[in-house]
């Protein structure tokens, strides 16, 4: 979809403007009224939501620079990046991180060699902690020797390296809830309100304002504004009325958890354990992960028998229907797993399904009771068909048959989401086959070749005559 720069640049300045005089709420009646609290002098206006201007200011200027990117102008949208991430320390959280790497990536890509430099010294030093990502990027190939690069790539290292240790012990692990009785709390706030701008409003004050920063990184992510969360909550309200007390209930999933991250330590010593926050999204996303960690939507797991399902798409059906709360900690260690991971290289349908089966065949191996998912049943089932066409794909980037496809319609002759299958078959086979166990796990969370990968798991030997 293309993008009106001046319609973006337009809503930048008057959301700025907006959010640092108050934040704008509307009262029962619909009417607008400003925020404030007043001070003995009258003149002090709450703080607790003034970053959310910051972080207004950030979405639109990200905007911007994507577009920039998709249209290869890489100076422009470099500039728009670095604009974007100057907001980031104003936000109490680090969901700007990775704007300061769009912006490294941006300059190396239009040959500005110093400037990325120089973002990439800056990026290190606010705590940027991905190496892989600066050391697998073909693009910093020129500039490996500098001295810069390798100072700055020590301290990104010396960054991940800490947080791991800090993060070491699966009992130790911060399971947070805290914005589950938050939303709930805003959504009853949000439902005496007529206009969507006035439930928006509302859940942006409740809600986002005082969240976690998980939370934070949540709705950058995946809920994207509090308009489309209202709009989505408007359509299927049944569902969500249907779906608290469930909600309520994912905190009394915490033994299960830590039993499966403390297997997860017992086969991979270096194991770490980001935080988990669970959260309430608008039914776009169960799991994902983020600068903060890992990030679970309840909303997608939370369905029971009897909860309307009106509003949300037969595809998406499909999803919430399949599960309950019950596989919450089978979800929570896959997720664990893609916070531990680094994936890097060509982006091939290959990486796709390694990344997404590493995450199930090592939850797997941590929860070895959990139960299954669907597409493991039938993929089990009809395997050499699977990878019949898998082998024809592989090698693309076309994901639409393999990942994320569950609006297609599920038959007997295909299953949706076959990707995560066969890619922890692969894992699997890898796995197998490897003398040393631990290497075998580290190779899975850091691919960088993942031609590499799958031919030394000796997978597709499995279906020769």
């Amino acid at each position: 979809m293309s993008v009106d720069k001046k319609r973006i640049v337009s809503t930048v300045i008057s959301t700025m403007a907006l959010l640092a005089t108050a934040g704008t709420v509307l009262n029962a009646t619909g009417q607008d009224t400003a925020e404030t609290e007043v001070s003995a002098s009258k003149t002090t206006t709450k703080t607790s939501s003034l970053w959310l201007a910051d972080y207004a200011a950030m979405r639109q200027l990200n905007e911007l620079g994507q577009y920039a990117a998709r249209n290869e102008k890489w100076t422009e949208a470099a500039a728009y990046y670095e604009r974007a991430s100057e907001h980031g320390p104003n936000i109490p959280s680090p969901t700007g991180l990775w704007l300061d790497y769009a912006a490294m990536d941006a300059h190396a890509r239009a040959g500005n060699t110093q400037d990325s430099l120089r973002l990439l010294a800056l990026t290190a030093k606010r705590g940027f902690r991905f190496p892989e990502f600066i050391a697998g990027n073909p693009l910093f190939a020129p500039v490996k020797e500098d001295p810069a690069f390798k100072t700055a790539l020590a301290l990104i290292v010396k960054n991940a390296d800490e947080y791991r240790q800090a993060r070491s012990s699966p009992d130790d692990a911060n399971l947070i809830f805290d914005d589950v009785p938050r939303f709930w709390a805003a959504y009853d706030a949000a439902d005496k309100f007529r206009s969507l701008d006035g439930k928006a409003a509302k859940f942006r004050e409740l809600y986002l304002a005082p969240g976690t920063a998980g939370a934070i990184d949540y709705h950058w992510i995946k809920t994207k504004s509090m308009e489309q969360l209202a709009q989505k909550i408007k359509e299927s309200k049944g569902f969500y009325d249907g779906i608290r007390k469930q909600t309520l209930k994912a905190a009394s999933f915490e033994p299960q958890i830590r039993a499966g991250f403390r297997k997860l330590k017992s086969i991979y010593k270096d194991a770490h354990f980001p935080d988990v926050t669970f959260v309430i999204g608008r039914l776009n996303s169960g799991g994902t992960a983020g600068p903060t960690g890992m990030l679970i939507g309840l909303d997608v797991w939370s369905w029971q028998e009897g909860v309307p399902l009106d509003g949300i798409s037969p595809g998406f059906q499909n999803i919430l229907t399949a599960n309950d709360l019950s596989r919450l900690p089978y979800i929570v260690v896959h997720e664990q797993i893609h916070a531990m991971q680094g994936y890097t290289g060509k982006a091939t349908l290959l990486r796709g399904v390694l990344q997404e089966g590493s995450a199930d065949f090592l939850a797997q191996l941590a929860l070895p009771d959990a139960e299954l998912p669907s597409y493991f049943v039938w993929g089990a089932a009809h395997e050499e068909q699977v990878w019949n066409r898998f082998k024809e794909d592989m090698l693309g980037t076309d994901y639409s048959n393999w990942i994320a496809n569950n609006n297609d319609a599920i038959g007997d002759d295909w299953h949706a989401d076959l990707g995560y299958f066969i890619g922890a078959q692969i894992c699997k086979a890898y796995y197998d086959q490897a003398a040393d166990k631990q290497q075998a796990i580290k190779d899975l969370l850091y691919v960088n070749d993942a031609e590499a990968i799958f031919e030394k798991s000796g997978y597709a030997s499995k279906f020769k005559n």
